[in-house]
């Protein structure tokens, strides 16, 4: 359902950040409250700012003022102030927004750990459906409990937790807002009350909403849960040996110098895992000086590293390669080289990303007498 004339859609955004937080218990709300060094309300501001579709954000502060918060420095980001009720507030943000958008997110500013995916799953369905929400399913057993006494079983089936952002065309939205007279607890309780069908997509349950103070050492720990690292490794070509790249054999001679095989990616690679992880470094765990590893195929090596990285608690979410030389051309053998990293670590085939590149005849790399490689890993703690 697109409302543009060009069947194009416009986004906006209204992060609500206009309540008093009661339950927090801080001394300002706790949209405000420090979460790793920022205010809760700007994680979330931070990752519609970089979705690339959205062109404006309001956010809908306090009647009372933003306790001390002032907007980012970004023509994108305008305020508004709250009203009594949450469709009030979200109303207010609404209008703010200018008239050429068609559809809009709403977003608690109290749920700080929203991630970009699932901001693009609601987008995406919003502009199929006309109104969308992210659903986490239940997975605990659910019980009415009347005066302290469990009094039945509720089945779980069909029953899901609803997370924002929500994401609707807007003037469904205002008229749904605009005909409730209820309190409601959220946008899609509007468009159900006014038989509008809502799309539910695939939640995060990481993405839990500060509450009660218990659940700030909780949103700590999954803001600090992600990490990146580097790695970049060089060898210089020698005949007599195979060339293995990537953990793949391309030609019977003419390979890499090297203690082992002399595969500069998975060095880099393990290089990069080894550093987002803080697990030392690969000519620390494989020094050169140890016979039982000259010659050993690299395979291993990032095997034993892929290895400790889970049994630090890690899981490898992203790995990105640059291969940097003349020689080997890389994009016959991309498809090989993924699926064969992708296998040593034990990840989907689109974890991995791996491209080629050359110096431009600059320096040895340039004139064709080694490889090099630089890699990038992200990793998230897996929590119990």
């Amino acid at each position: 359902m697109k409302t543009s004339s060009e069947g194009h859609s416009r986004w906006g955004c209204v992060i609500v950040a206009a309540g008093t937080g009661s339950r927090f218990r801080g001394d300002a709300p706790k949209q405000f409250a420090d979460l790793g060094g920022r205010p809760v309300l700007d994680w979330s501001l931070g990752t519609f700012l970089g979705t690339g579709r959205i062109e404006q954000i309001t956010v809908v502060l306090p009647r009372d003022g933003g306790f001390g918060w002032a907007p980012p420095a970004d023509a994108r980001v305008r305020t508004a102030r709250g009203g009594d009720r949450r469709q009030d507030s979200v109303l207010s943000g609404i209008r703010s927004l200018d008239g050429g958008l068609t559809h809009a997110l709403v977003h608690d500013a109290a749920r700080p750990l929203v991630g970009r995916p699932v901001v693009l799953r609601v987008m995406d369905a919003a502009e199929r459906s006309g109104a969308a929400a992210p659903v986490v399913p239940m997975r605990d057993t659910l019980k009415r409990v009347v005066g302290g006494r469990i009094t039945a079983t509720v089945p779980r089936e069909g029953l899901g937790a609803v997370q924002t952002p929500q994401g609707f065309r807007i003037d469904l939205l205002g008229q749904a807002l605009s005909d409730s007279h209820d309190t409601l607890p959220d946008e899609c309780a509007a468009l159900e009350a006014a038989g509008f069908p809502v799309e539910a997509v695939e939640g995060d349950p990481f993405a839990m909403k500060l509450t009660d103070p218990p659940d700030m050492p909780v949103l700590e720990a999954l803001a600090g849960r992600s990490r990146f690292g580097t790695g970049i490794d060089f060898h210089r070509f020698t005949p007599g040996r195979p060339l293995r790249v990537c953990g793949l054999e391309l030609s019977p001679d003419g390979g890499l110098e090297g203690h082992s095989d002399g595969d500069a990616v998975l060095h880099a690679v393990a290089d990069s895992l080894l550093s987002a992880c803080r697990l030392g470094d690969i000519g620390t765990l494989f020094p050169s000086d140890d016979p039982s590893l000259a010659g050993i195929d690299s395979s291993a090596l990032l095997g034993e590293v892929s290895s400790r990285v889970a049994a630090d608690g890690w899981e490898i979410l992203q790995v990105d390669v640059t291969i940097v030389g003349e020689k080997p051309r890389i994009a016959p053998e991309r498809a090989r080289m993924t699926a064969r990293l992708a296998a040593i670590l034990g990840i989907p085939e689109d974890f991995v990303w791996i491209k080629g590149t050359t110096t431009n005849t600059i320096g040895d790399l340039g004139r064709g007498l080694g490889l090099g490689a630089f890699a990038l890993a992200a990793v998230r703690r897996r929590l119990p």
